[in-house]
């Protein structure tokens, strides 16, 4: 069969098979090196010529006409040694050749005239066997075989055999009567998986008593050929101890999705693998470990407790541990400052609270363990969130190679954590140097984890989905532990896939018992004696089975009652192990063990340690022993001080589930409560946080039934009330309200009587909290308590608060305006006034102010009444609201605030009053100058107190330093409040903040394409903070922008940019009543009708009746409308004799505004100012005052960077030259004017 192949220019040499054979056994004698999965390299080639002799007869049958009825292309007697040739390109290295087929089966024509049989597939095999048994052992010249009946063995040559001879020699019948056997094959001492393909090839020539193991196809024999060439021998060596896989099987798909995913680096940034417990989601996930290693980059894996009994954040910090750690440790000098700059400037002050969660961030930021931080009004899960995604976002800057991150078992992550992750995969979404990687149970999701799935359906993550094993993905997985091949453990897996639906870890735990492996959990009586069902052969040298008594086996119904089984048969110690890491937790380190060891002395026997029990734990497979080197804190700065420690971990959750079920719940509650009670000393005398949060873990596990003695209660309300607070320090409020709830649980009936002041604390403390977790019901409940039980005003003065922030908080202002009132009624405050009833007391506290220096204002004494400190948080906290309800009583919240400051000294919301009042006398314009100066008495009292009031004051400077500071230093000032507010937590100031961001880049002509983009994403922001209160006039803005881009027609669309309808349907959804969004919108309106030239538009204009409306604050924004108006005035005085009059009043009051404003900061109005005198002088005829006056205000606007400003300018010089008939200098002007708008990015 086949022909002379050739290769190029070259044809193939024919080499007959027994010569190859010794040609290359002498080629490759001078070789000692192994190849592939520790194979020689004669065997490595031979195989390749068993492989293609195989596929060579498997062709052969496929094109023969009459295959089905055994008729091959290749009779029997023709598939021998003599017949096979080998074609090679290079005689000398008798190095089988890749690619055309080199291996050819020569059919002599006498052999198909005497009409020589087929032979059925079992004949078949075995004379293929009988020529890959010379050809893999290399033996050419020597082979055993019977010698008669009596099973002697004697040594002959090859043609003693009559391997080679033809049927001239031997007739037919009695070539069929000489048989070979498997045990010929024990003295050529073959490796064991070759050995194998042999022995099961010639087992095909004991007819009716032929093996089950005997191959049945070609197709069989080529798959296991070629195994073992791709996979080596290593693949297949034995051990008599059962080691279950750690490769992937049966996975193929999965593994195809996963590699897709990760190498799309532009369109995926990670995956989320979900499945039951047990089918091998981690597994999966650390396929993409070795990926990124590959490519030279670094992974970091962190996995979530079922018991959520760490420390808060303590499983994501993993990871940013690790990374941190790293940086310190291989980063240089120069990169380590350059990182520290950055954190500083990204993180602030705020460095502090990030540096309590990761105590490691000091080694590269040192400055934020020296750094004050507070606390007072700051929603510190966002602002955790913020912190992480900005170290996040610094440290992978700095990293040339991908990262990937896993987080396991993430249905178990308590919510900060989750939102973590969110802001992480949201700041990753852009650039995606980091490959996130996910896994959860399905099977174990609750309503919360539900949503947040969803929450993140909308980043670039593809979804794997990992069900049991197939029956071919449990055999592969039988196979490579048994290192068999998959041929041969089909049955046994076939069995074992229907007694455990194919879940791995099922198949793990029941392949390791009844192999009774002593690496394994447990040992199952099925493995010894007359119950033998799978053992390691000694004389076949691999492993064996009884199929029969695994079928016969009764097993558990699942994986977690099957281990409980297992765990039956352990010793006590071990049992009692098992039971002490159950309860602990998932993992269990140096420190933990040592503390537990003390207490448990006469749990095990004489002489045996809680160590020594969990490190025989390790050696039976149930648990993970790791030994870990790291720094000590006190030495983190030094390359060499490592500290080693010991960590125990389940090697399985569901092992741990198994051990904690093995408990009756009694047992439970008691060794918890031992165990949290031993730890419980050690967090006092070593201020340990894990310990701290691990102690009371397993003190509340155990509940207040579990404790006796009314005294030991108490110590535990207290442990619960120092965790709560420690876990709110840490952001994660909804484990601070659970631990406040735990607390008030061991509080008796007598509480108030005999422990006053850690209930009203306790009561205190979850009131707060359940106002940050949004659970309303609570608060009320624990105020209600409060309110009844407290002994003093005082002690209700945190209450009170509380509950009007949850009023606050759940947007339930008409309920929180009126309990409000209530309260300053309550304690005895003056009504609050209108500002025009007030103007006198106003006036009063100016002066008052006026007489005070700058440092006697900042020296003044500290607040101590604790009345009037939580009046003045009152009155802060509900200026928010008042601002949405009713904004004419905010004058007068401010100069309460401001009385109260004055008579009783400074506190922590000084810097907030002092700007709150600054506001009410710019918006009032009695006195500018006093406005200003009070807003930098406010900075300096921030920079000096550490409010964290910071980002809502920075929002303030916006409405007073207009008058003060360039426009382009509130740009800034914007930003850094934005900032400031991200760092604080402040979600709600941190949007504002970015909209004024928006409005300065306007107002001072930032690229209108730039603030597109940005309005965009604002706009998005509030809709994913359900934030509407500011959408409308945002909307409008955004409106504005594209209009000024793309024309006016954009302003008819039914929406703009896809992120909000067009502006009538905005106008309408308003409402009649929304004051704010019709100024906005008419001011919109009139910009637009000027810089279109449509003036008929700008002569109807409404915004002209709101310009000297009092109750509209002057703000950058509208001060820009009133230049726009004046220009708007003067050319329609220039158009309209009639009534040119009445737009030259108008123009002129504008002038006027101006000028005022100029004398107080010529930077931003000089132009403005310049330019309207110049239209004013145009229209009453001087000309030359108006030339010049036009050229002024062009070099103005150009000096003080206001380029659009600048194109208006010389588009309106344009029309002076035009209608005066100076054409060339017209044209001149418009040309300029086009270049200033393209700069700009407005339609020119």
């Amino acid at each position: 069969v086949g022909s002379n192949a050739t290769f190029g220019e070259a044809t193939q040499q024919e080499v007959a098979l027994l010569e190859w054979i010794a040609s290359s056994k002498i080629a490759h004698s001078s070789s000692h090196g192994v190849g592939v999965g520790g194979m020689t390299a004669y065997l490595e080639s031979a195989l390749g010529i068993a492989i293609k002799l195989t596929e060579c007869i498997i062709k052969s049958d496929s094109t023969s006409d009459d295959s089905a009825n055994n008729n091959h292309s290749i009779p029997l007697e023709c598939i021998s040694l003599r017949n096979t040739v080998v074609c090679v390109k290079d005689f000398l290295s008798m190095a089988p050749q890749e690619g055309d087929a080199t291996v050819v089966i020569k059919c002599l024509p006498q052999s198909r005239s005497r009409g020589g049989g087929s032979g059925d597939i079992a004949e078949r095999l075995y004379a293929v066997g009988k020529i890959l048994v010379p050809l893999l052992s290399g033996e050419a010249e020597e082979v055993v075989e019977e010698a008669d009946d009596s099973s002697k063995k004697s040594s002959l040559t090859m043609n003693s055999m009559n391997l080679n001879s033809d049927e001239e020699n031997f007739p037919l019948k009695k070539k069929q009567q000489m048989k070979y056997h498997p045990a010929q094959l024990e003295h050529l001492d073959l490796p064991q998986p070759v050995m194998t393909i042999l022995s099961n090839l010639l087992e095909c020539g004991e007819g009716e008593f032929v093996g089950d193991e005997a191959y049945t196809s070609f197709e069989d024999l080529l798959i296991d050929l070629k195994l073992l060439k791709m996979e080596g021998l290593s693949r297949f060596l034995q051990s008599p101890n059962i080691e279950t896989s750690t490769k992937i099987c049966g996975r193929e798909e999965e593994i195809e999705i996963l590699n897709s995913s990760f190498n799309n680096r532009t369109g995926c940034q990670g995956v989320i693998i979900a499945g039951a417990g047990g089918v091998g989601k981690s597994l999966i996930a650390a396929h993409i470990f070795e990926q990124t290693r590959k490519e030279g980059g670094l992974v970091f894996a962190t996995k979530f407790d079922q018991n959520q009994d760490v420390t808060p954040l303590a499983t994501i910090s993993v990871i940013f541990n690790g990374l941190i750690d790293l940086f310190a440790t291989v980063a240089s000098p120069s990169t380590l400052l350059s990182i520290s700059n950055d954190l500083e400037s990204a993180l602030g002050i705020h460095g502090a609270l990030l540096y309590e969660v990761l105590p490691s961030l000091s080694r590269i930021m040192p400055s934020c363990s020296q750094l004050g931080y507070y606390v007072d009004h700051v929603n510190m899960g966002n602002s955790m969130r913020f912190l992480f995604s900005k170290l996040f976002e610094i440290l992978i800057s700095y990293q040339t190679g991908r990262i990937t991150m896993l987080f396991d078992d993430v249905q178990w992550a308590d919510a900060a954590s989750l939102g973590l992750i969110s802001s992480l995969l949201h700041s990753n979404e852009g650039a995606k140097r980091v490959f996130f990687t996910s896994c959860y149970r399905d099977n174990e999701v609750n309503d919360s984890f539900a949503e947040w799935l969803q929450s993140i359906s909308g980043f670039s993550l593809d979804q794997i989905k990992l069900e049991s094993l197939t029956p071919y993905g449990v055999n592969l997985f039988v196979s490579e532990t048994l290192r068999l091949f998959p041929r041969l453990t089909r049955p046994l897996s076939s069995v074992l896939h229907k007694k455990t639906g194919g879940n791995p870890l099922f198949l793990k735990q029941i392949l390791s018992a009844i192999g009774g492996g002593e690496a394994s959990p447990g040992s199952s009586s099925s493995s010894k004696g007359d119950e033998v069902c799978l053992s390691f052969s000694l004389s076949r040298r691999r492993w064996t089975w009884n199929i029969e008594k695994i079928e016969d086996l009764e097993l558990a119904d699942d994986v977690v009652s099957f281990i409980v089984q297992e765990m039956k048969k352990l010793s006590p110690d071990l049992v009692f192990g098992l039971k002490v890491a159950a309860c602990i937790g998932s993992r269990m380190t140096t420190d933990v063990i040592d503390i537990l060891s003390a207490e448990l002395t006469m749990s095990f026997t004489v002489g045996t340690t809680l160590a020594d029990v969990l490190h025989k734990l390790a050696q039976k497979g149930f648990l993970n022993e790791h030994i870990c080197s790291h720094k000590a804190a006190e030495c983190c700065t030094s390359s060499s001080a490592l500290v080693s420690t010991l960590r125990f971990e389940f090697v399985h959750d569901k092992i741990q589930e198994a051990a904690y079920e093995f408990m009756s719940s009694k047992e439970r509650r008691l060794n918890h409560m031992r165990f949290g009670l031993a730890l419980y000393p050690q967090v006092t005398a070593n201020r340990n946080d894990e310990l701290l949060f691990m102690a009371i873990n397993q003190v509340n596990a155990a509940g207040p039934d579990s404790v006796v003695d009314g005294g030991q209660k108490i110590i535990i309300a207290r442990l619960n009330l120092n965790a709560g607070k420690r876990a709110g320090e840490r952001s994660d409020f909804q484990t601070a309200f659970s631990l406040f709830q735990h607390g008030l649980s061991y509080l008796g009936a007598d509480c108030w009587d005999k422990h006053y002041d850690t209930s009203i604390e306790l009561f205190d403390s979850a009131a707060q909290a359940a106002v940050v977790v949004n659970n309303l019901k609570a608060v009320s409940s624990y105020t209600t308590v409060i309110n009844s039980r407290a002994k003093c005003l005082d002690d209700k003065l945190n209450c009170i608060h509380v509950k009007l922030k949850a009023l606050i908080h759940t947007e339930r202002f008409q309920e929180a305006m009126e309990y409000f009132m209530e309260i300053i009624n309550d304690f005895g405050e003056p009504a609050l006034l209108p500002v025009d009833e007030i103007q006198e007391d106003i006036t009063a506290m100016i002066s008052v102010m006026k007489g005070l220096q700058d440092e006697t204002i900042l020296s003044l004494s500290t607040m101590t009444q604790k009345k009037t400190i939580a009046l003045v948080n009152i009155y802060c906290d509900f200026s928010h609201v008042m601002t949405f309800i009713n904004p004419s009583l905010l004058p007068a919240i401010s100069l309460r605030n401001m009385q109260l400051m004055v008579q009783e000294g400074l506190c922590s919301k000084s810097p907030l009053v002092f700007a709150s009042f600054a506001q009410s006398i710019s918006f009032a314009g009695s006195d500018i100058d006093e406005a200003v100066r009070l807003m930098r008495l406010s900075k300096k009292l921030q920079e000096r107190m550490g409010s964290s009031d910071i980002a809502t004051i920075s929002t303030m400077v916006y409405y007073v330093m207009w008058e003060a500071q360039p426009f382009q230093a509130l740009t800034e000032e914007a930003k850094q409040s934005e900032k400031t507010a991200e760092q604080s937590g402040d979600v709600f100031a941190a949007i504002g903040s970015n909209c004024l961001v928006c409005v300065m880049s306007y107002v001072t002509g930032e690229p209108l394409a730039d603030l597109r983009r940005k309005s965009m994403d604002i706009l998005v922001q509030m809709k994913d903070q359900n934030m509407m209160v500011f959408y409308v006039l945002q909307a409008l803005f955004h409106s504005q922008l594209a209009v000024l881009i793309d024309g006016p027609q954009v302003a008819e669309a039914e929406s703009v940019d896809d992120v909000v309808f067009g502006e009538k349907k905005v106008l309408a959804e308003a409402g009649n009543d929304n004051f704010d969004a019709f100024v906005s919108f008419e001011a919109n309106q009139l910009v637009r009708a000027f810089l279109f030239r449509k003036f008929d538009a700008a002569s109807t204009s409404n915004f002209f009746e709101t310009i000297s409306n009092p109750t509209i604050p002057n703000e950058p924004y509208r001060v820009v409308t009133f230049f726009f108006a004046g220009l708007a005035s003067f050319h329609l005085a220039r158009e309209s004799s009639g009534e040119k009059n009445k737009w030259m009043k108008i123009g002129d009051t504008m002038l006027e505004k101006m000028e005022c404003w100029n004398k107080h900061i010529a930077w931003n109005f000089q132009n403005k100012m310049l330019l309207l005198k110049a239209e004013k002088m145009y229209c009453l005829g001087e000309t030359e005052s108006a030339a010049i006056l036009y050229e002024e205000s062009i070099k103005a606007a150009h000096d003080h960077k206001f380029i659009h400003e600048e194109g208006i300018s010389h588009e309106l010089r344009g029309h002076f030259h035009l209608e005066r008939g100076h054409r060339s200098e017209a044209l001149g002007s418009f040309n300029s004017s086009v270049e200033c708008y393209k700069n700009w990015g407005a339609l020119a």
